[in-house]
């Protein structure tokens, strides 16, 4: 798999959506149960963000061109292979950085284990750094790599939250997302970029010499440039979709088709609209034959959950019809694991669409999903157990009632611990 279908990820703010998901900042902890605030975690959203902590962001001090120190390196837990001591010349270093709950990096990494299989011997050094994790988080980091086995060869090292590979790497070169990869040779950072960039073509040109790595590291300048200006187009295509204007959408969106025909984003920001204008049987038909993205996955998913959320959707049945079997494929199917709310979700909508066998089913396997959450405990389950308790009686709940339902047994927890 050269090329796979993940090498065209963005930044997560360029979700159609529009949504951004801090660092870590999206759970908050419920009798021991790890919930999730507003949209759960999206397993095929583009990036994960770090939460910014001050509104001026110092300008980074890690840029291209600066000397690299290992220090930081040689700080990390290694859990996997050899720590990196010095920098050969003309080899190219790549540190590339993932975490256990960041889907979009788990998706990177059979790409990542291709390159190092097949550059190695050609002078490519991969390093794995997982970051962004709690201290008390790394038994679960071992498991995974070792789980991993062959299909994650690479060198792997833990750099938990607070690290010194966090403050002199990630913030220092002011990365705000992961996968995110950083790209060393002979000593000094030559560029910085998204690991989905990280194609044959690209380390292939990195490896090819000194002339081949200047290019390169033009070539991701350029690709920074132009997926700025596709930002600002998403951004001020999002802010008219907030306005319900549609005509002005649609004349931005001809803006980006002129610059980037190809953008990922297209047949989703044409959904929307379609929706804006109420063009509905339009707007069946599109997202039907849009193709398979994390950007439809996105949109799926978070539509779903905003509309379940609301007692009264104005998206009218023949649209709901087409949506509701897309976000149970979401639910049902997804090899990450689902939090117990995206079941709730599904239960509502599936009742709403008159299946309500499903909703039953649904929504006793979001029971399943609550126990099984790494930090489940038996108060936190309470909530799911009398939401499936309600729907099998033949009473469907409103999602403000599991929200009420949560604070509960959140309150009755620590009632008990007292």
């Amino acid at each position: 798999m050269t090329t796979p279908g993940v090498l065209k990820s963005s930044r997560l703010h360029r979700l159609s959506s529009n949504f951004l998901f801090a660092k870590r900042s999206f759970w908050f902890r419920l009798a021991g149960v790890s919930f999730v605030l507003a949209c759960m975690v999206l397993a095929s959203a583009p990036a994960f963000a770090k939460e910014s902590t001050s509104k001026t962001e110092p300008k980074p001090t890690m840029v291209p061109g600066s000397k690299v120190s290992l220090h930081a390196t040689a700080a990390a837990d290694w859990i996997q292979g050899k720590v990196p001591r010095s920098f050969e010349p003309g080899k190219v270093y790549i540190f590339e950085c993932w975490a256990t709950w960041c889907g979009p990096c788990i998706g990177m990494i059979p790409h990542v284990n291709e390159l190092h299989k097949k550059y190695y011997d050609k002078g490519l050094r991969i390093y794995g750094m997982s970051v962004w994790e709690k201290d008390e988080d790394k038994n679960k980091v071992k498991n995974f790599v070792k789980k991993k086995g062959d299909e994650m060869s690479y060198p792997i090292a833990i750099a938990s939250e607070g690290s010194a590979f966090e403050k002199e790497w990630l913030t220092a070169s002011g990365a705000e997302s992961i996968p995110h990869a950083f790209i060393v040779r002979n000593g000094k950072l030559l560029a910085s970029t998204e690991a989905s960039r990280l194609t044959d073509s690209l380390i292939e040109t990195l490896l090819s010499g000194d002339e081949g790595a200047k290019k390169a590291a033009a070539k991701i300048l350029a690709a920074r440039k132009h997926q700025e200006e596709t930002d600002a187009l998403i951004r001020r295509i999002n802010s008219a979709r907030s306005k319900k204007d549609a005509k002005r959408m649609a004349a931005i969106l001809e803006e980006l088709k002129g610059i980037d025909p190809d953008h990922p984003e297209i047949c989703i920001q044409e959904l929307w609209v379609l929706i804006v204008s109420r063009k509905w049987p339009a707007a069946v038909t599109a997202l039907n034959q849009s193709p398979s993205s994390q950007f439809k996955t996105s949109f799926v998913s978070m539509t779903s959950m905003r509309l379940a959320r609301l007692n009264n959707g104005n998206y009218p049945p023949e649209f709901m019809k087409a949506l509701v079997p897309l976000y149970s494929d979401y639910v049902m199917k997804n090899e990450l694991p689902i939090g117990p709310n995206h079941f709730a979700c599904l239960s509502i909508l599936q009742w709403r669409n008159g299946d309500k066998e499903g909703a039953v089913t649904t929504a006793d396997k979001g029971v399943e999903a609550a126990k099984t959450s790494p930090r489940a405990t038996e108060a936190g389950t309470k909530a799911f157990m009398r939401f499936a308790k309600s729907v099998n009686e033949g009473a469907m709940p409103a999602f403000s009632d599991l929200l009420k339902w949560q604070r509960e047994a959140m309150k009755d927890a620590e009632g008990d611990r007292h």
